[in-house]
């Protein structure tokens, strides 16, 4: 049985860009990890415009669950310190 989940991040385009760049490395990672284990979830993350989607999917639902609470705060905390930057130097953002 495959289980999949989705969430998106909408805000202002630089902000979900520049959170879009912050995450996308881990996705390299654990593509790296899933050539060693086929039963993690597959993970995609797309930018359009002012939207980040992340989507989660896999085989064993407690993984699923598992990459959905670490990638919503992997985006959480990359999207809480762009705006603290941003607050404190809007010119240089």
């Amino acid at each position: 049985m495959e289980f999949k989940t989705e969430f998106e991040l909408e805000d202002e385009a630089e902000i979900v860009k520049t959170v879009y760049e912050s995450i996308k490395e881990e996705n390299k990672v654990e593509e790296n990890a899933l050539e060693e284990d086929k039963r993690r979830s597959l993970v995609d993350i797309s930018l359009n415009g002012n939207k980040l989607r992340v989507r989660i999917g896999g085989d064993d639902l407690i993984r699923v669950r598992a990459a959905a609470n670490t990638w919503l705060r992997l985006v959480k905390v990359a999207e809480e310190m762009t705006r603290v930057v941003k607050e404190c130097d809007p010119h240089g953002f």
